[in-house]
């Protein structure tokens, strides 16, 4: 026995190659855009800093930025320097806590040249050493910035 069921048409659902070729294009466009806006609006304004800071420091690998922690209100605004160093910075001797004074120092001094610290209530240092097969040796030294009288 025959029915006269017939079966609905099926559409093409296939993508052209040109068409897909296009989308990954612009895909890579607009992501490309997207880093280029975040970098410029959120990294480069600490640029001269870490410019000089790699200059300073040889080898430290520097990072800056700021801004309040986890957009806390009522928390200071942060100017924050992670840098490698070839010591351990949780370590206690004399001669290491010298080291790391003086590194805080200049530190301070080129911010305060470099970068707008009237933004900014704390700068926070961040040293780290990277022993090869240990565990990362790391500590964060907070000075507070000094505000202009006014």
């Amino acid at each position: 026995m025959k029915t006269d069921q017939t079966e609905p048409a099926q559409t093409d659902t296939r993508v052209s190659g040109v068409k897909a070729v296009i989308a990954m294009f612009t895909l890579a466009i607009v992501a490309t855009s997207f880093l280029w806006i975040y970098w410029d609006m959120h990294l480069m304004p600490f640029m001269p800093l870490q410019e000089k800071l790699a200059e300073e420091f040889v080898q430290c690998s520097p990072r800056v930025d700021g801004g309040r922690r986890k957009t806390h209100k009522g928390t200071p605004m942060i100017l924050r320097v992670v840098m490698r160093v070839p010591f351990d910075p949780t370590s206690s001797a004399p001669d290491v806590q010298d080291e790391i004074e003086a590194r805080i120092t200049r530190t301070m001094e080129l911010a305060e040249k470099y970068s707008d610290l009237g933004k900014y209530e704390q700068l926070d240092v961040h040293l780290y050493n990277e022993p090869k097969e240990k565990e990362i040796q790391q500590k964060t030294f907070s000075k507070e910035i000094r505000k202009p009288a006014d």
